[in-house]
């Protein structure tokens, strides 16, 4: 499928056609930065984040295969193997060297396949709200083995829903993640117009890969950040979640985990205090 990759804001540079099934934009100049939105998302999720730091860095937006009206892979199985490859392929053809990666959800798992794939590859991660293994978050006896078959009800679940059935769940699952009626309303209308296939093979394939190991590889300095208070409702405490959250990460030697008390799953827009100050502080370190 063929693509346009937009240069916008302060980069100067000519429309080009590329064989990518993601959209990107590219915005800001500095060091390079890819940004990589969660399931169903736009990328302009990212567009806070983008105007604090499009003085700084050279900023990859992207918007993944069949999320938000982008249209779908010819074949979106797998999902998650051809979209990382299809990312790499970006960074290296464009020449992008030693890119800070920032990914959200399952952005954020995406970053950590790419590391997993290429361990030298970027300068920085900043993981919002993700984990190597989600079903092991709660659940920290699950196995890729054991977690096929919740994986193949949701899957199936959300493959016989139609448009009713679909809003519906949505209006039931956005306000448990995002806090501003209005941005709630912005990511149902990007839900609405996503490719139903892509997100629920997208899903399925996070339910039913676990990174926990892999990631031992990875040495590049990681900035996690977790939500606690989604999880309250489900008698989750602060102290239980950082643990589960750490032992995910366990492997992973170079990372630093901050969890925020206030700010649901979009924590970019929940608690963009924390999230920026948390930021700011890991990619001035040296």
């Amino acid at each position: 499928m063929k693509n346009i990759v937009f240069f916008s804001l302060l980069i100067s540079a000519p429309l080009f056609a590329a064989d990518y099934d993601f959209a990107v934009e590219v915005h800001g100049q500095g060091s390079p930065m890819l940004l990589i939105p969660g399931l169903s998302n736009s990328g302009d999720v990212w567009d806070d984040t983008v105007a604090h730091y499009k003085d700084q860095y050279q900023m990859h937006v992207v918007t993944l295969p069949g999320f938000a009206g982008q249209p779908p892979m010819a074949e979106t199985v797998p999902y998650l193997s051809q979209v990382r490859d299809q990312l790499l392929d970006y960074l290296e053809a464009q020449k992008i060297g030693n890119p800070i990666v920032v990914g959200h959800s399952l952005g954020g798992f995406m970053a950590l396949m790419m590391a997993v794939e290429q361990p030298e590859l970027f300068q920085k991660i900043v993981i919002v709200d993700a984990v190597p293994f989600i079903p092991a978050l709660t659940a920290p006896g699950a196995t890729e083995e054991n977690s096929k078959a919740m994986a193949d009800i949701i899957k199936a679940q959300m493959d016989k829903q139609d448009e009713a059935m679909s809003s519906a769940s949505l209006d039931q699952i956005l306000p448990s993640m995002i806090t501003d009626p209005e941005k709630i309303k912005l990511a149902k209308k990007w839900g609405m117009d996503s490719d139903s296939d892509s997100v629920s093979q997208a899903m399925y394939e996070m339910m039913t890969t676990d990174l926990r190991q892999e990631i031992a590889t990875v040495k590049t300095p990681t900035l996690v950040m977790g939500s606690w208070i989604a999880y309250k409702d489900y008698g989750m405490s602060h102290e239980r979640l950082q643990a589960s959250y750490g032992g995910q990460y366990a492997a992973m030697e170079n990372n630093h985990l901050v969890i925020t008390d206030t700010g649901k799953h979009f924590i970019m827009w929940d608690d963009p205090g924390f999230y920026f100050a948390k930021m700011d502080a890991f990619l001035a370190a040296q």
